[in-house]
């Protein structure tokens, strides 16, 4: 964008003759200077030259700008000497480098010039140029007067509209809008003018087509009027002849059905003989068949009581035959253990034999290889000595003593072994013992406890059974007589009730007849079919307060009541109650008073509805002042302990009555019409269910488990009880023998282990002794060798060992030696005598054993047969009952459905005694009724001729008809006019209703009062023409009203359309960024975020039309109005919107007056980075402004001083991008345009 580049004032305001200030190039320019000394006017040229009016350049004209040259207020000046013309021009340089002079002078007169590079143009041209660089000059948005920033903020809502329509350039549309608004405006008042005529001939066109609709009204309404009354007669003769056809019908229908009726009864007394004989047959038969049924049942059980013992037999012999094969085994076991010892001790018989012989052996050899003579003798014992002498004696001793403690060692290892062989002995002994004495025994004894309690528990499950058996059969049994009594009390019942019911049907069948020989409409019917309960709960109640008159019949009056009953005494049809609604007698009830006595009492009329409204009276009578209460406790307290004690009868819903005397009586079981009707069905449907649940009982009966089972039962069970207690104790004792046992056979295997320890320490003494005999014998030996050797030669000796072998010692030691040998041959021979004692024992009890199992097994294949001959036999007697059971069943069945067949036909006759006398009756009452039923016919035809009625005959005329009484046949005669029935509609011909002909008379009656009021206009249509033509005229001019308000709306809406686009084009930028200016104005380190801005249309249609909210909220501040900020605060808040307006169309400089004067130095400071950051090449700040902190962060300074010789201000100026922070002097420029070449 291009930039101001300097100013020339010659004469403007303070400034006398020429000055000059040059910008530069500089984006942030102050000018400063003392109060007074001209910076403001400075302003004033700038908004001067760029066409700003002068009423906002502090001057009520153009001549107050010019220099007066006054001092301290006074004009000392010559009128010669005083200026006449001024000028202000700037120097203005395009973004291409162009420069663009702009100059404005004022004339002596009072006018101003403009001049654009010296060419005098207009002010609409210099004003263009100026837009053309986008310099506002009525929006005024390059520049901020002194004083105005704050009421920038604190402008009103529509000026701040004004200013942003004006920046917009949505102003330049007002006045057409304006315009349009008003064309628009005319246009619909005159449419409206135009259709408030018309409507008023649409107003008398309407009146008078009505009076016409009325004309044709009057004459459709006499149409059908005339319609009507032949519809009517029409509708009645219509249904008539239908009554006729039905009742001739009835008549052919009662009187088949009669025929057939009498037909069936004869019939069915034939059928019934047939079946009582039947019936006496098939009673026998299930007799007998229920005494072969028993006694089968009998033998059966017989039977089954016979095999318990038996099935018990079998159990204990199977038991005996399992405890025998285990008990066999075991002694087979024993047996072999045994035999393994004996030939184990065979064994060692023959080796201690052996070793017997061969110690023989051995001495008698060495006893014939020695002959020493007695000289030898000496030599030998004098050689002894000698060896004796040499140490020998020391040896022999040590031998002697080391062979003593080595006989002391192994006779102490054979001790152990004797005491090992004899514990692992009793070991095999107390096993042996435990398995054939104890554990079999023990087997045998839980076997049969398992079996005990095994059977116990069937028992009991089974007695269990049996009980709940009977229980459920006794429940059912219960139930099924409950239902049995219930179903006969209600026979009972339906039986009584068939009475009533009986008479009810009289009396209905009487009400009937009444109808149809009396008057149509004179018998109301009976009371309890006219009236109804408003909720179910009073039914009873109501019911009973009816009492006597519950089924009396309503009549419309006395005559009507005496020839009902002169009727009924002719035809002896019974009594009835009558009450006649004209002559019925009713007491003033005052039902308020009635209603105000409880909440839980009201008045019987209160809970009664009817539809018929004249029957009134008649409720009123039978009703009376009876009082309906929720409780009979109610009653007590209204009747006997209120102060004023009420005398009125009073029912409870139960049906309780306190009469008016105070006596009382229980409640009843509620009925109606339809519970006092007898059912036939229902006694049938009873009767068959007593029939069904009585047979069901029976069968129950039978399959009810019989006490003597039971009992059975039980005293098995005490049997079993008796018997497990002591099996109990034989296993604990058994068990306790095993016990004991096996503890000495755990001390023996202890006493083993510990002989073995004994053993094995004694081993190694006896190893280590026979490695010091070996030591010593191997020294005497030597020794012997070398005293002996030649002895021994001479006497052909192996050694002097095999000579000393026969001497006194060695004797003594193989005697020892051949004892010991024959104590253990000795040992061996009993101990193989008592193994072969031992075995022989238990071949004969295995024997023993072997024969009692085949007798066990014998007695056992005998118990089986006699229980398979015993379960066949149960087996065919339990055949045999279920065959007799079914045929009995059978039997009973077919007895059952005879007696219910007789029985049926008992009942069928009798209905049909019934049935015919009731046919009889209703086809007499039939004939009856349609002979009065024509009668009403020729009556109605009467009626037509009298009436002069168009009846639309299809045959015959009714000039025909005599209105006098002829004798003849009245059907005859009824029927020899035929009507045509064309004009009756459908719906009309399906069923006669009085309300239907109520409703038609009713029509006749309202047609005909709407004729009397009708007032034909016959002149009506010839004012409808003229009417008709003036509308035709108008419709034209009202198209050409509504066309011309159609094109000013299209008109109108367009330039709006224009006007609001641009002007929410610059509305909305400015309200998206005035935000994020106020933001970066406004924060801090203490509120980094800043505070908030916004702006509000007050009227979104037509936003220039209405105004502008603006609303400022610094930071950390709570939201408050504009006017309610403090000075700084709505600076701030201004500046943010004028930078805002600014970025919208953005002029080449900003100038602002002294706008940090309500600022404090934080907030001046922030505006000056703001400039700062802000100002470039594109944007040129020139700020006049007295704070320090403000200018000295801007790029250069323009001062301005007063002279006051000339009085006069002056300017310099000074470029502080050629300085840096620290100080220095500084070089001012004087006035000129010095700092633009800079």
């Amino acid at each position: 964008m291009g930039r101001l580049v300097g100013l020339e004032l010659h004469n403007f305001k303070s400034y006398k003759g020429t000055a000059k200030i040059g910008f530069g190039d500089a984006s942030f320019t102050s000018i400063i200077g003392p109060n007074g000394a001209g910076k403001s006017n400075m302003m004033d040229a700038i908004s001067f030259v760029l066409g700003v009016q002068s009423s906002h350049l502090r001057s009520h004209q153009l001549k107050d700008l010019i220099y007066r040259g006054r001092i301290d207020g006074t004009d000392n000046l010559a009128p010669s000497l005083k200026a006449k013309s001024a000028y202000v021009c700037a120097f203005y340089e395009k973004d291409s480098g162009e420069m663009l002079t702009l100059k404005r002078v004022i004339n002596s007169s009072g006018s101003s010039d403009y001049r654009l590079n010296d060419k005098n143009v207009t002010a609409l041209q210099y004003s263009m140029a100026l837009r053309a660089e986008n310099i506002l000059v009525k929006a005024r948005n390059f520049l901020v007067f002194q004083g105005d920033i704050e009421n920038v903020a604190s402008q009103s809502a529509k000026d701040l509209a004004n200013l942003i329509e004006t920046i917009s350039g949505s102003i330049e549309y007002a006045a057409e809008y304006d315009q349009l608004k008003e064309d628009l405006e005319r246009a619909r008042e005159v449419a409206t003018q135009v259709f408030s005529r018309k409507r008023t001939l649409n107003s008398e066109s309407k009146q008078y087509k009505e009076q016409m609709r009325e004309q044709d009204l009057f004459e459709s309404k006499l149409n059908e009027k005339y319609s009507l009354i032949k519809i009517l007669h029409l509708y009645r003769i219509f249904h008539n002849q239908k009554r006729h056809y039905m009742l001739v019908a009835d008549l052919r229908r009662i009187s088949d059905k009669l025929d057939e009726v009498k037909a069936q009864h004869s019939a069915k007394i034939a059928a019934q003989k047939s079946t009582v004989a039947e019936v006496s047959k098939a009673t026998l038969a299930s007799k007998k068949l229920e005494a072969e049924k028993n006694e089968k049942a009998n033998a059966a059980e017989t039977v089954r009581r016979a095999l318990l013992p038996i099935a018990s037999s079998k159990r204990s012999l199977e038991s005996s035959i399992t405890l025998a094969s285990l008990k066999l085994r075991d002694l087979q076991t024993d047996l072999q253990n045994l035999q393994d010892l004996k030939e184990a001790g065979e064994q060692r018989l023959s080796t201690a034999e052996s070793d017997l012989a061969q110690f023989e052996k051995e001495v008698q050899e060495s006893s014939d290889s020695i002959n020493i003579p007695p000289g030898g003798v000496a030599e030998y014992e004098a050689l002894h000595q000698k060896f004796l002498a040499n140490s020998g004696s020391s040896m022999l001793e040590k031998l002697t003593m080391l062979s003593s403690d080595k006989e002391s060692l192994v006779s102490s290892m054979q001790n152990y072994t004797d005491q090992k062989n004899d514990a692992t002995t009793r070991i095999s002994e107390l096993e042996s013992e435990i398995r054939s004495n104890f554990v079999s025994t023990l087997s045998q004894t839980k076997s049969k406890l398992d079996d005990l309690i095994g059977e116990r528990v069937i028992k009991i499950k089974e007695k269990e059974d049996v009980t709940d058996k009977l229980k459920e059969i006794s429940y059912r049994e219960l139930d099924l007589t409950t239902k049995i009594n219930r179903a006969s009390t209600r026979l009972d019942e339906l039986s009584s009730q068939q009475n009533e019911s009986n008479k009810q049907k009289k009396l209905r069948d009487n009400v009937s007849m009444l109808r149809n020989l009396v008057k149509e409409g004179s018998i109301k019917g009976l009371m309890y079919e006219l009236v109804r309960c408003s909720q179910q709960k009073y039914d009873l109640a109501l019911q009973t307060s009816l009492g006597r008159n519950f089924d009396s019949i309503v009549v419309e009056s006395t005559a009507v009541a005496y020839k009902c009953i002169e009727i009924l005494k002719e035809r002896r049809a019974g009594t009835a109650t009558f009450i006649p609604l004209d002559s019925v007698v009713t007491d003033q009830i005052n039902l308020n008073y009635l209603r105000s006595l409880d909440e839980g009492a009201r008045p019987a009329l209160d809970v009664v509805k009817y539809d018929d409204q004249s029957l009134e009276r008649a409720v009123q009578f039978a009703l009376g002042n009876t009082i309906i209460v929720d409780e009979l406790d109610i009653a007590r307290d209204l009747k006997w302990n209120l102060s004023h004690q009420v005398g009125n009868k009073m029912v409870a819903l139960d049906g309780s009555i306190i009469h008016t005397s105070g006596l009382m009586s229980g409640g009843q079981q509620a009925k109606s019409g339809n519970a006092l009707t007898w059912s036939k069905q229902e006694w049938l449907r009873l009767k068959k269910e007593k029939e069904e649940l009585s047979e069901n009982l029976a069968k129950l009966q039978s399959e009810k488990p019989s006490a003597f089972y039971l009992n059975d039962i039980v005293d098995e069970i005490r049997l079993i009880d008796e018997e497990i207690p002591s099996l109990k104790s034989k296993i604990v004792s058994l068990e306790r023998e095993i016990s004991e046992r096996n503890h000495e056979i755990s001390f023996q295997k202890e006493m083993i282990t510990e002989i073995e320890t004994k053993e094995e320490n004694t081993q190694r003494s006896l190893t280590n002794m026979n490695h010091q005999l070996l030591e010593v014998q191997s020294e005497i030996t030597g020794l012997q060798v070398k005293i002996y050797f030649e002895f021994c030669q001479k006497y052909n000796l192996e050694s002097i060992s095999q000579y000393e072998f026969f001497l006194g010692t060695e004797i003594r030691a193989r005697a020892r030696k051949r004892a010991e040998l024959q104590r253990v041959v000795s040992v061996c021979k009993n101990r193989l005598s008592f193994q072969i004692e031992s075995i022989d024992d238990m071949e004969i009890r295995i024997q023993r054993l072997i024969d009692s199992q085949s007798r066990i097994q014998s007695d056992l294949q005998r118990v089986n047969d006699n229980l398979s001959h015993q379960t066949e036999m149960m087996e065919e007697l339990e055949k045999d009952f279920e065959q007799l059971t079914q045929e009995s069943e059978a039997s009973r069945a077919q007895l059952s459905k005879l007696m219910r067949e007789s029985n049926s036909l008992v009942e069928d006759m009798e209905e049909d005694k019934l049935e015919i006398k009731t046919l009889s009756e209703e086809l007499a009452s039939c004939k009856e009724f349609l002979l009065k039923v024509d009668t009403e016919r020729i009556n109605m035809l009467k009626n037509c001729k009298i009436e002069s009625v168009d009846l639309p005959l299809e045959e015959g005329f009714l000039e025909s008809i005599s209105l006098d009484d002829e004798p003849g046949n009245v059907s005859v005669k009824a029927y020899l006019i035929h009507v045509d029935y064309g004009l009756l509609e459908l719906k009309l011909q399906e069923s006669f209703s009085p309300k239907v002909e109520a409703e038609i008379t009713v029509k006749l009656d309202n047609i005909q009062t709407e004729l009397e009021v009708l007032t034909p206009n016959s002149k009506a249509i010839e004012r409808l023409k003229e009417v008709d033509q003036r509308i035709k005229e108008f419709d034209r001019e009202f198209t050409k009203a509504r066309q011309d308000e159609k094109r000013s709306t299209t008109k109108f809406n367009e330039i709006k359309a224009l006007r609001t686009q641009r002007f929410m084009e610059a509305f909305t930028h400015i309200s998206e960024n005035i935000d994020r200016v106020y933001k970066e104005l406004t924060k801090s380190s203490t509120s980094p975020i800043g505070g908030s801005a916004d702006l509000t249309l007050e009227d979104e249609d037509e936003p220039y039309a209405a105004g502008i909210r603006y609303h400022a909220m610094p930071p950390m501040k709570r939201f408050r109005d504009m006017d309610l900020l403090s000075g700084g605060e709505k600076t701030m808040a201004a500046l943010s919107l004028l930078f805002a307006i600014h970025s919208f169309h953005p002029s080449p400089f900003f100038v602002l007056d002294e706008i940090d004067a309500a600022l404090d130095n934080l907030n001046v400071d922030k505006i000056a980075n703001y400039i700062k950051r802000h100002a470039g090449p594109g944007f040129q700040f020139i700020v006049i402004s007295l704070k320090s902190s403000l200018f000295e962060n801007s790029d250069a300074l323009i001062g301005i001083y007063r002279e006051q010789r000339e009085n006069s201000s002056r300017t310099i100026s000074l470029d502080l991008r050629r300085y840096s922070d620290e100080p220095h002097e500084i070089e001012l420029q004087p006035e000129g345009p010095a700092l633009a070449s800079s």
